[in-house]
Order: structure tokens, then sequence, then C-alpha cells
């Protein structure tokens, strides 16, 4: 089993990443993961936004979303 973790940002929006490979992940060439990917971790972000918004603009100003324009 893969072990993933979730970052949630102030914008609702997600990034999940790689924490370990597997045993079997690991030995193949490929690491391909063919059995259950774990979701061990959510941490939230508060006061960040994602890479997306930030290169769309988009800010946090006290503790509000605005878009610069």
């Amino acid at each position: 089993m893969c072990d993933f973790e979730e970052f949630v940002f102030e914008c609702q929006h997600s990034v999940i990443k790689l924490k370990s490979r597997c045993h079997f992940a690991r030995n193949d060439p490929n690491h391909q993961c063919f059995g259950v990917k774990m979701l061990r971790e959510s941490w939230r972000q508060d006061g960040q936004l994602c890479d997306n918004c930030l290169a769309n603009g988009y800010h946090i100003q006290n503790g509000v979303i605005w878009r610069r324009a």
C-alpha cells in the first residue's frame, strides 16, 4: 500500500502527494503500485492559496480571497 498525504488550501482546492511507496512499488522498475492507495494525513493550509489560484492572480487579505484586477 502506497501512502499519500493531502494538503487542503484556503481556496478549498487540494493537492495529494506521495508520502512513501510500498514494497512492491519500490522494487518495480516503473514504481507502479497495484495495491491499495492509502491517504495517511490531511493537512489544512490555513492562510495559504494553492499554486493555481496564486498564478491566476488571487490573494488573501484579512481572511478574504480577492482577485487582483
